[in-house]
């Protein structure tokens, strides 16, 4: 264990208990005291990022508004994932971290969880945008998530105060990408920690969690969540599907009070087969590795915005805003619970729509809509032609963390055929697509696709006709290109 860590999961128990407090009142009055709540948050996290994080004050420096001390947020220029990467050591406002220090920890997979500097937790983002994201999570923000994800997942008002009702005795069977300080599995294994063996008053309120490898064929996967039963599932809307398409043939048989989607765009469709094939109910959130509860799903099926706790700006391509009712190209994020490494005004891809007037589930949190964010399922034959699904995620996880390559489209050819396709930012496309090609390849192998041909393209990757956003696993390939 490095000396720059701790065993036991980061939690602190009296901003825990005041979090949970403040997040049920604000639950309360959304129109009120969230919005309150949400100046207050927003002043003095301007406030201690000007005076705290070199960057900022770097950033800041020669404006009209830098004597006078903290700027509005409004004046601020956007900032960009690579900036932040570039300029890591200069980030964040607790000057002991660094990213030799980060970099230190995350190389070690069995820190997963473990207390970084003895109060943060770190985890890593996905190269959906081309460029992977390290994130600190501070005590406070994750206080936050905790309390958001008790208080609203499960909908509006103060109905939702179950916590304990839905946890105890429960068991959450989570599958998504592991093998790596991931938000979603370090997250999970730091709920599972403090359950086993952390702050005594939640371990008879926390539910029994296991983790499980979505790169798992699904056979395999199907015969894991069997032997665990788990009570809910916790994952992506695309291995929600396929397992529910094995739950409804027959191939699964699990008991579900509930299940939880996130991480992509839930299509009406798979909601349906979801539904049907579990016969429970489905709660679907929004979130990112940058801010992990963003916004929750009311039983109109319409997302909510946790506004008291995070800002969201729709703009366009220029980063102008955009009006309710008009889809974002583009959204910039302000996480008002993570005072360690600011966030302000965060450029996410993600296209978002605000939905004018008031929502029909009678909650005073903005509606949204999210859009792009949605890979697809490709359903592939094996030897013997049988359909093997290959899950979005688990492709994307095996060319980032096997080959290295996050600038990266995988398109379904045929049955038996997938094309790969580099970004132009990829320096050297052959040496790339030679790494990726391997590392597929024993995932395949792992798949029973031994048969599947794995070709490379030199055209661009195809991008969504309206928003223009890379969709980096999709079912189709226009034409064979060599």
């Amino acid at each position: 264990m490095g000396s720059n860590t701790h065993p036991l999961a980061p939690m602190n128990p009296w901003l825990w208990s005041q979090t949970l407090g403040e997040t049920f009142a604000a639950t309360l009055d959304p129109g009120g005291l969230a919005l309150a709540q949400r100046s207050l948050r927003l002043e003095r996290l301007l406030a201690h990022a000007h005076a705290a994080s070199p960057f900022y004050r770097a950033r800041h420096r020669g404006r009209p508004w830098a004597a006078r001390g903290a700027p509005p947020l409004e004046a601020l220029e956007p900032v960009e994932k690579a900036e932040l990467m570039r300029h890591f050591d200069d980030w964040a406002t607790d000057r002991r971290i660094t990213r030799a220090g980060v970099d230190a920890f995350l190389a070690d997979p069995r820190q997963l969880a473990d207390a970084y500097l003895g109060r943060y937790l770190v985890w890593t983002s996905s190269g959906t945008s081309g460029e992977p994201g390290i994130f600190v999570q501070d005590e406070l923000s994750l206080a936050a998530y905790d309390a958001l994800d008790a208080l609203r997942l499960r909908g509006p008002g103060a109905a939702s105060w179950a916590w304990p009702a839905w946890s105890l005795g429960q068991r959450f069977a989570f599958v998504a990408a592991t093998g790596g300080h991931f938000a979603g599995v370090a997250s999970i294994e730091r709920l599972r920690r403090i359950g086993a063996a952390g702050w005594p008053p939640l371990q008879w309120l926390l539910p029994t969690v296991r983790s499980f490898s979505v790169q798992l064929p699904l056979p395999r996967l199907a015969a894991q969540l069997q032997d665990f039963a788990p009570t809910v599932l916790i994952s992506y809307p695309s291995c929600a599907d396929a397992l529910a398409q094995a739950q409804a043939e027959g191939r699964l048989h699990l008991s579900l009070a509930e299940v939880w989607t996130g991480g992509e765009q839930l299509s009406a469709q798979q909601r349906t087969r979801i539904r049907d094939a579990f016969g429970c109910a489905l709660r679907n959130s929004y979130g990112a590795s940058e801010c992990y509860a963003m916004a929750w799903e009311c039983t109109e099926g319409r997302l909510h915005l946790n506004h008291d706790w995070l800002i969201l700006e729709p703009v366009d391509r220029q980063l102008r805003p955009v009006p309710p009712g008009e889809a974002s190209h583009s959204v910039l994020l302000t996480n008002l619970a993570n005072r360690t490494q600011p966030l302000l005004r965060y450029r996410l891809g993600d296209s978002v729509r605000f939905l004018p007037g008031r929502c029909a589930c009678g909650s005073g949190f903005p509606a949204l809509e999210v859009q792009g964010r949605a890979d697809h399922t490709l359903q592939m034959r094996d030897a013997q032609r049988r359909t093997v699904l290959l899950l979005p995620l688990a492709l994307c996880t095996v060319i980032e963390e096997g080959a290295q390559v996050t600038r990266f489209q995988v398109l379904r050819a045929a049955a038996d055929r997938l094309v790969l396709r580099f970004e132009p930012e990829v320096a050297d496309p052959a040496a790339a697509f030679r790494r990726t090609r391997e590392a597929l390849r024993r995932y395949l192998d792992t798949q029973g696709l031994g048969n599947v041909q794995v070709d490379y393209s030199a055209a661009p990757p195809l991008r969504q006709a309206r928003s223009g956003k890379l969709e980096r696993v999709r079912p189709d390939e226009p034409a064979r290109t060599g």
